[in-house]
Order: C-alpha cells, then structure tokens, then sequence
C-alpha cells in the first residue's frame, strides 16, 4: 500500500531532499543481503542484467508499473477521483474515497503478485495457460527455497523488517493516512514517532521494498535468474523510488506544518 501522511518536521526542505539518507541506506542494506543470498545459493552465476523484451516480462513489468499509474493518477487528481467515488462503479467498491482508494490498491497489489509468479512459474519452464503446470513450478520452487536455510534466513529478516515498518505506519497513522486520506477529504493526525522518528522519509516504501525482496528471494533458481529475475527487481524497485519522488515533489503535505 502506499504511503502519505503527516510525519515529523525537518529543517531541510521537501523540495530538496525526497528521500532520507535511512530510507536509502535500509533499500540498499536490503539489496546487499538478497544478492549476498543469491550468490551463495549459485543462482547468481545465472543471472542476466539484460533480457530480450519477451511478452511475459513485458506483461509482468506493465503489472507492477499499474498500481503504481493508478497512485499517481489518484495524487494529482484526488478531487476528481473524490468526486466519482460518490456514484458507481466506484462508489461500490467503499463506504468513502478513502476505503476505495483502498480497495483498488490491495486489488493492483494481489495483480501484482500473481503476474509475478505466473512469471516466475513460465520462466521456470511451466505452460502458464496450464494451472497444474504452474502450481507444479511454484511448488518446485517452494521445495528449493526451503531447503536453503540462507535463502531462509535473509528472506524472513527482510520480511520482518519491511512489515515491522509497514505495521508501525498502519498503527502510528492508521488507514487514513495510509490511503492519501488527506487529499481525499479525511483527517490524518501528525506523526512523529514510530516509525519517522527513525529518519524514514518514506517508511511503507521501504518496507514494501524490503518485503518484496524476500518474495523475489523465494522465486530465485537458475531459470529465473537467466530470465531477468535482477533487472524485474530492479524495475520493481524504480517503481517504488518514482511514487516516492512523485510523493515528495508535488503536493506532499510536509510543508502543510512548520519546523520548530
């Protein structure tokens, strides 16, 4: 879910720093550990940086830039979408703007996912149109993720941590703030403890960022590095560091109190 909300002061400038020396140094930490776990697993040796525009990677990349198009559209026409969520079809899928911003955004995420390992089960040799081919692929690749207690390891550390983070920012500003709830008309309270009192400029991206790591963790083998497992998580994360800037650098509410 994306994140935008009342956090703590500074004295730099929103429209000079987009992002907190914290939330790059945690995305890189996360980073270093999953290639660290992949080279020891062997599937490093696999891995392509560059990868022929297939339909299947184009159509998984399209996937992850969705939710993505839909934030922004929803940031920088929030009235407009405020406005239709009043009357169907949008008005049906929550009580408020709010709770249909939410609804579209865990339904682009579950999108997300899927294309996800309906990519990685192709890639590991499955028929995608054939469900027991795919289950059978994700399966396999289950089996190995679990019989590699590295892979283990660093996966539930980069979980824990991204969802410790995500979980902080639901409990400190709740659905509301999580949802753009003050640019779709409901009130968001100031927050300036956990988990901004850590540094965090974008906490919940981080965190997303971090848990989507484990995921790719999980669907790493020879067949989905030689696919482009890297260059489909260095997309995911460009992605996360755009909704980021775009936060950031148009109308976030940052500026909406002043520094002491």
């Amino acid at each position: 879910a994306c994140r935008t909300c009342p956090r703590r002061t500074t004295t730099v400038s929103p429209s000079r720093m987009w992002c907190s020396a914290q939330d790059v140094a945690a995305t890189f930490a996360g980073l270093s550990l999953w290639l660290a776990a992949v080279r020891a697993s062997g599937h490093l040796a696999s891995a392509s940086l560059t990868v022929a525009p297939t339909p299947a990677f184009v159509l998984t990349a399209l996937s992850v830039s969705s939710s993505y198009i839909v934030y922004s559209l929803v940031w920088f026409n929030a009235a407009k979408f405020a406005a239709a969520c009043q009357r169907a079809p949008l008005g049906l899928l929550g009580v408020d703007a709010v709770g249909v911003f939410q609804t579209l955004v865990l339904a682009f995420k579950l999108g997300q996912q899927l294309a996800l390992l309906l990519w990685a089960a192709h890639a590991a040799g499955a028929d995608a149109s054939s469900p027991h081919a795919v289950v059978h692929a994700l399966a396999t690749l289950l089996a190995s993720f679990c019989a590699d207690p590295g892979r283990l390891a660093v996966a539930a550390v980069l979980m824990g941590a991204g969802q410790t983070l995500n979980a902080g920012i639901y409990a400190a500003i709740g659905r509301d703030g999580v949802y753009y709830g003050f640019k779709l008309g409901a009130p968001v309270p100031w927050c300036s403890g956990f988990p901004f009192n850590l540094g965090f400029r974008h906490p919940q991206y981080v965190g997303g960022t971090l848990s989507q790591y484990a995921v790719f963790l999980a669907l790493s083998s020879p067949a989905t590095c030689r696919a482009g497992l890297l260059p489909l998580l260095a997309w995911w994360s460009v992605n996360y560091a755009a909704m980021s800037w775009v936060e950031a650098s148009f109308g976030d509410n940052d500026g909406a109190r002043a520094a002491p």
